[in-house]
């Protein structure tokens, strides 16, 4: 659930996506360290293209 949120929010930048990985992270389902590695690589990523 939590891989299928982070990548709707990275292909489309909806905030529903992004309030749902909150949400995930709030209560403990999703560790927010995960996705700072994923943000991390994202923003990598986009300045290299």
């Amino acid at each position: 659930m939590l891989e299928l949120s982070w990548k709707l929010f990275s292909m489309t930048g909806s905030i529903g996506s992004y309030l749902l990985i909150k949400e995930l992270e709030r209560t403990g389902y999703a560790k927010p360290e995960h996705f700072g590695r994923k943000i991390a690589a994202a923003k990598k990523q986009a300045g290299a293209s």
